[in-house]
């Protein structure tokens, strides 16, 4: 459970981003506890070169980019937009808001035309009345790339979430969310 943690000067969120980095690269954490004696967590890892590399690992070979502490959100829902402005701003980013595809790709132009690119872009995937996620982010890697994308989507299945790391993005974020989980994909997919 992320944010329990029972020591003095933890933050709770050790075991819950093991997990989430974990599965995000196709694996699992087995786990085996016994009160009084001690917790063993075990990793699980696919091969390299098998079909569960994560996206992000694909980032690290490209030239290191300027950090601007900018991200780039696209959703049509308002309430929603707002709401992660709100967690983006907690997290010390700041952030532009697209309720479509055709309107993220023109605010990262603007950005990516003076040599300032976003940190990240995180695209959902179904919009209703305009370009979606997954079409978006074949037009921004089309203009750069090294765009480091990651999906949002209401399916949390992980399935999905492989298939559109092998189409190139970086990372996946299961709506909904919380600080925690945003912030660790976010760390995962920019390194900051």
């Amino acid at each position: 459970e992320p944010f329990f943690t029972t020591g003095r000067s933890g933050t709770g969120l050790g075991l819950s981003t093991a997990h989430a980095l974990v599965r995000q690269h196709g694996g699992q954490l087995g786990i085996d506890s016994e009160l009084g004696v001690g917790t063993t967590v075990t990793v699980f890892l696919p091969c390299a070169g098998s079909t569960g590399t994560a996206g992000a690992a694909r980032h690290a070979s490209l030239p290191p980019r300027p950090h601007t502490g900018r991200i780039l959100f696209m959703d049509d829902d308002p309430q929603l937009g707002h709401l992660t402005g709100d967690l983006l701003a907690a997290l010390g980013y700041k952030y532009d808001l697209a309720r479509h595809g055709e309107e993220a790709l023109r605010c990262y132009q603007r950005y990516f035309n003076i040599g300032r690119p976003y940190d990240a872009v995180i695209l959902d995937l179904n919009i209703l009345g305009g370009m979606g996620g997954e079409a978006c982010f074949r037009a921004l890697h089309d203009l750069d790339p090294g765009v480091r994308a990651i999906a949002a989507s209401g399916h949390d299945d992980e399935g999905l979430a492989r298939q559109l790391i092998a189409q190139g993005f970086a990372g996946c974020l299961p709506k909904p969310y919380r600080l925690g989980e945003l912030a660790r994909v976010l760390r995962s997919v920019i390194g900051a």
